[in-house]
């Protein structure tokens, strides 16, 4: 039963997001016919990162978020380029914040913590990045990235919440 319910549940993201897609090339369509080529970052938002589409995506992003917490939680800080090191530091604190409060409210963050994730995910996307290359740092790759999964999650259903 449980595993019928799962693929229900793919099943409707998968048609939600599908749907999305097609919404998004006609509108791609209507812009290069008005010489728009383009994008605007908010047509692109939800081709990047991690997301769940579809009417159960709340509950879907909740749970993988405390599943991942779960292992984020446990591991120790990483090490990291010593140039770094502050800011590595200074977004895992706010960010850590922002997930455990999300996670505590039931998937509800205010205002504020909904900006610091705003504010921090570009760096930390480029944190990560750098962290990926050269491979000198595979253990802080791996802590970051989970940090931004959970983050980028939590930053999509925040949007899918507000429209935008």
């Amino acid at each position: 039963m449980a595993l019928l319910h799962a693929l229900e549940m793919l099943e409707a993201s998968r048609t939600v997001w599908l749907r999305e897609m097609e919404s998004f090339a006609d509108r791609r369509r209507a812009d290069k016919a008005r010489h728009q080529r383009t994008p605007r970052q908010v047509e692109v938002r939800y081709l990047l990162g991690w997301r769940w589409p579809g009417p159960e995506g709340k509950q879907a992003i909740l749970g993988e978020v405390g599943r991942l917490w779960a292992a984020h939680y446990r591991s120790p800080f990483p090490d990291v380029p010593a140039g770094s090191k502050g800011d590595l530091v200074e977004l895992d604190t706010w960010l850590a914040g922002c997930v455990s409060t999300y996670l505590a409210n039931d998937g509800d963050l205010d205002i504020g913590r909904q900006n610091v994730i705003t504010k921090c995910l570009p760096n930390l996307r480029r944190h990560v990045a750098q962290l990926g290359y050269p491979w000198a740092y595979p253990q802080a790759f791996a802590y970051f990235r989970l940090l931004l999964k959970m983050t980028e999650l939590i930053h999509h259903d925040r949007a899918q919440e507000t429209g935008g």
